[in-house]
């Protein structure tokens, strides 16, 4: 059984933010994907596609780092989203996320450009 562990300090102009000074986080899981992919760009706004965590019938932990701007929808979620911007970073720890293996985390690329998604999902 994996065990994740992660460790989060946040600081504003070089001052420890309280209560994260820092955070850690273990979460022990059935199994953990991890990826390296690239998007194409989709030409709109509207076609998603499955993140490679299909595998994972419930998403207790979400990591994702795109190169370009996305959309990520979660949990079977069937309008808007969340835009990440380029080279961001998106952490979800403790969450259940549990839709269907095929809805849970889906992603579209309407930046004009290819897309690195690195990441790492895990959960049961």
């Amino acid at each position: 059984m994996p065990t994740l562990k992660l460790e989060l300090s946040l600081s504003v102009d070089g001052v420890p933010v309280k209560g994260f000074d820092p955070v850690i986080r273990k979460l022990s899981v059935d199994e953990s994907v991890t990826f390296v992919t690239e998007k194409a760009d989709d030409g709109d706004g509207t076609t998603f596609s499955t993140l490679p965590v299909a595998e994972l019938d419930t998403i207790k932990f979400l990591a994702l780092r795109p190169s370009k701007q996305i959309t990520l929808r979660l949990d079977g979620q069937s309008n808007a989203g969340i835009v990440l911007d380029a080279d961001s970073l998106m952490v979800v720890l403790g969450a259940t996320i549990d839709a269907s293996a095929s809805t849970n985390a889906l992603v579209n690329n309407n930046s004009g450009a290819v897309s690195k998604l690195e990441g790492l999902g895990a959960g049961t």
